[in-house]
């Protein structure tokens, strides 16, 4: 199918007022600070404290087609970042390599290739900017993160002796990563898995732990339905705070740690839980057994019993992203809909600012801030991958 006009070029004249000055002029309510057992926490009413906040939010272009030149058709983008120029580096799932889109959307040049070698990618899994300002990525199938200048040049590889680390970002003088470690309690029997959200330096040396939690599962009888809310999913703010959320349905909490380790808040903030709908569950099951089963081989082993029940209730968060004019937005759920297109933006201090709806977009999968740009990554699997560019102003 041919098109007239590129998908990767598709340039929107019309401005969307996503924020309107639709309540009181006094606007919401202040969040209460309280410190319990020597942590401050931040308890926020549901109300936002600025309901008049205007922002206004442009799409100006999409990068990616369903059809055309190969350089322009995505099998899969694992993840993508943006720089100070709004040059867009998107990391390719299949192919294990990087394409690199100039700011008007135009195809410019590849990093890395697929293998193990040096310069090379082997289940690529994440990428950012590094603390030296080069493009790292870090592999799932290889214990390295592999490190390029912008140009695609290949510098050097930070390895590490077993596990690589997963979910990787960088902070201003090294990176965070997630350890998996899964440890036979009773052999073939019973299995613990810790998770670890470690600090390391820039040459991969091991900081210190912000985030810890161990989870046992009977091998005979896997109880799957509480694993997904252990998972830490996170964000780094501009003094090297990492911002942690989970994906819990009994509570909106984020947990901010200091570089050193230390607990500096909890964010808090008044919600209703939102049940999903029969559909949803049974779908939700469905999909997990074919991924269990598949993993399996076809068939699940003589005497293993899988009993996967789904949450009834959607989380309350998702994952948070730290914007650089001094916000942290943090995807969440609404009712009537499966798209989670909204985010709620506090300040660096914790407080509800605003809930922001981004348009055009289905289940948005990342973002990337670079001035008054946003990027998002489309999340919708039955639409075209891409990536939607927006400038974003606020009052």
């Amino acid at each position: 199918m041919q098109h007239s006009a590129k998908w990767r070029i598709a340039f929107r004249g019309l401005a969307i007022l996503v924020l309107v000055a639709s309540a009181t002029a006094c606007g919401g309510s202040k969040a209460t600070m309280q410190e319990i057992d020597g942590i401050l926490h931040v308890m926020n009413p549901a109300d936002p404290l600025r309901p008049n906040m205007n922002i206004e939010i442009t799409e100006y272009i999409r990068i990616g087609e369903d059809d055309g030149e190969d350089d322009y058709i995505f099998p899969g983008i694992t993840g993508f970042i943006a720089d100070e120029t709004g040059s867009t580096y998107l990391l390719m799932q299949q192919d294990d390599d990087v394409r690199v889109f100039n700011p008007d959307g135009v195809y410019s040049h590849r990093i890395g290739r697929q293998g193990q070698g040096p310069g090379e990618l082997f289940q690529a899994a994440t990428i950012n900017f590094g603390p030296d300002g080069n493009v790292w990525v870090a592999n799932a199938g290889a214990p390295k993160i592999t490190i390029f200048d912008r140009a695609g040049l290949y510098l050097r590889d930070i390895r590490f002796s077993l596990i690589p680390p997963l979910m990787v970002q960088t902070t201003s003088d090294g990176f965070m990563g997630l350890y998996v470690q899964p440890r036979q309690i009773v052999p073939n029997e019973v299995f613990e898995i810790t998770y670890q959200l470690r600090r390391f330096s820039a040459e991969g040396d091991t900081l210190n732990t912000l985030f810890s939690t161990k989870i046992q599962m009977d091998v005979s009888d896997l109880q799957l339905g509480g694993l997904q809310d252990q998972i830490p999913f996170y964000t780094i703010d501009d003094q090297d705070r990492v911002w942690q959320t989970r994906a819990r349905t009994d509570v909106f909490e984020v947990n901010v740690w200091n570089p050193d380790g230390s607990l500096d808040r909890v964010i808090e903030k008044e919600f209703e839980r939102i049940r999903k709908s029969e559909q949803e569950i049974e779908e939700e099951r469905e999909m997990v057994m074919r991924l269990i089963t598949a993993q399996a081989g076809g068939q699940l082993p003589e005497g293993v019993n899988i009993d996967f029940d789904p949450e009834p209730f959607r989380p309350a968060t998702g994952l948070p992203y730290f914007d650089p004019r001094g916000y942290v937005w943090v995807q969440v759920t609404k009712e009537g809909t499966h798209n989670a297109n909204e985010f709620d933006l506090f300040n660096l201090e914790g407080e509800y600012q605003r809930r922001v709806l981004l348009p055009g977009v289905n289940n948005p999968v990342w973002l990337s801030f670079s001035g008054d740009r946003l990027f998002v990554q489309e999340g919708d699997p039955e639409v075209t991958p891409q990536v939607i560019g927006y400038t974003v102003t606020f009052d």
